[in-house]
């Protein structure tokens, strides 16, 4: 019998999740979004709902943002997030770094 196994798909996102003060910044260098929040779970729980509503906004207008300079090359993730049925699948495209904010 075969022992059991956790698959993990390639991280093709990424969330830098760095602590300023007392507030935590997530961001997503691939879809270029910030968020800004209280609590560490809420800065990662923000920033997935602003990817879904990001790749949502990119689908319904396809045609000017797969040719728009600044955000054709989002495309491939766009399609990657599309395909995500639920908030699991799209976790396992991201990866989380942790960080302080230097100025």
């Amino acid at each position: 019998m075969e022992e059991p196994r956790i698959m993990i798909k390639e991280g093709r996102l990424s969330i830098l999740l760095a602590q300023e003060g007392m507030e935590y910044c997530a961001f997503c260098p691939e879809l270029d979004i910030v968020t800004e929040m209280d609590s560490p779970e809420e800065a990662i729980n923000d920033m997935i709902e602003a990817i879904k509503d990001y790749a949502e906004e990119y689908m319904g207008d396809i045609e000017l943002y797969s040719k728009s300079p600044n955000r054709a090359h989002h495309l491939p993730y766009i399609k990657a997030i599309s395909l995500c049925k639920t908030d699991w699948e799209l976790k396992m495209l991201i990866e989380i770094k942790h960080g302080f904010v230097h100025v």
